[in-house]
């Protein structure tokens, strides 16, 4: 028989790099928590990669970013298999496709991959943060470089358009911390796992 097993409610931060994904991720996953959530949490792998020497940036290679891609969706199958309520992502397995086609070209053969990918292990809610205010420091993309940090905005915009990715793009932050971020997609995420507690069956005696 198929499993019935529930799968976790996921959620994944999307953008350009130096848009504060990261810290909202962990902002997000630390309120779950105290409400009493199992949440799985991971950040971006290209900042792993980048420890242990893989090439990225402007000097990426194919293989760097399928590397990059796969250790992506093995957090992801990571977090199924280990029964978490919640898992939060630093991107989605889309993200890193821009800046792969950016160095590399198209590739037919990945996109495919990976929408039926996102078919059979779906995210719940693709939250988009914007590009607005300066860029943050991550330690590991061009900080300096607003034009490359503009050109992978634009090119994950035509992605999730050509690919037909449904997502909702964050408002623009009206609080230097942006705050409201993390209350926005807590509050939606405790509201969306409210609703999936099934209904208590009413049984007639005898």
């Amino acid at each position: 028989m198929p499993s019935t097993k529930k799968r976790p409610y996921k959620i994944a931060l999307i953008s350009t790099h130096g848009t504060g994904k990261t810290t909202l991720c962990y902002e997000v996953a630390a309120e779950l928590k105290k409400r009493g959530l199992k949440v799985k949490v991971f950040s971006e792998i290209a900042a792993s990669a980048f420890e242990q020497g893989i090439p990225i940036n402007e000097t990426t290679t194919l293989p760097a970013q399928m590397y990059i891609m796969m250790q992506h969706i093995t957090e992801e199958l990571r977090a199924v298999i280990r029964n978490y309520q919640v898992v939060v992502c630093d991107r989605s397995v889309f993200d890193n496709l821009a800046y792969m086609e950016r160095r590399c070209g198209g590739n037919q053969f990945i996109r495919d991959f990976l929408q039926g990918y996102a078919e059979k292990f779906p995210y719940d809610v693709i939250y988009k943060l914007p590009m607005v205010g300066e860029l943050m420091e991550d330690g590991i993309r061009e900080a300096k470089s607003v034009e490359f940090q503009a050109d992978i905005y634009n090119r994950l915009n035509a992605l999730l358009e050509d690919l037909k990715i449904e997502h909702r793009t964050l408002p623009a932050p009206v609080t230097e911390l942006r705050k409201e971020w993390a209350d926005l997609i807590v509050r939606e995420t405790l509201a969306a796992l409210s609703s999936q507690v099934p209904a208590v069956k009413e049984t007639t005696a005898v």
